[in-house]
């Protein structure tokens, strides 16, 4: 069962609400309704951060190596892909030495790695952890569909001397 509800905002809140459904294109109640249901469940809602974040200077996402300064990424993100392996060694058993060169395993290592962390730090839906072994075990069956080859499985340790270099 649905009720209607009528609320009253103050000009600026329904002139920001006006501009947000314009950018999504969809109609202000329904954009309203969407905040109201997406709050009361405790999720925040996507589409305010995807407009909030067109109105910011474009950034790389945490995930992709950032444009300058990447060393101090570079070292973070080898921790959090050896955290992952460590955690997931059998899904990971698969990866290749040199993983790091081919850029779909070095940024879907990354999202996973980042996608985890943001899991165990500010996961409140079991569908999200689903979602994310979902994706995890589709990995999984990529790595063993490569399988063969002259380069043999990673074992997880101090990060190659180019890598530590950064671009």
């Amino acid at each position: 069962m649905s009720h209607r509800i009528q609320i009253v905002l103050p000009d600026p809140a329904a002139d920001q609400l006006r501009d947000l459904a314009a950018a999504d294109g969809t109609p202000p109640a329904t954009l309203a309704g969407q905040y109201v249901r997406e709050r009361l469940h405790g999720v925040p809602p996507p589409e305010a951060t995807a407009i909030r974040d067109r109105r910011r200077p474009p950034q790389r996402p945490t995930w992709l190596e950032p444009y300058s300064n990447s060393w101090t990424w570079r070292a973070e993100t080898w921790g959090s892909i050896v955290a992952l392996y460590s955690r997931y060694p059998r899904a990971l058993a698969a990866l290749k030495d040199g993983w790091w060169e081919e850029t779909v395993h070095l940024e879907t290592l990354c999202a996973l790695a980042a996608w985890r962390a943001q899991l165990d730090t500010e996961g409140r839906d079991p569908r999200e952890e689903l979602a994310f072994q979902d994706r995890l075990a589709d990995y999984t069956r990529a790595l063993k569909a490569e399988a063969g080859g002259v380069a043999g499985n990673w074992q997880p340790g101090a990060p190659p001397a180019d890598w530590s270099r950064g671009n």
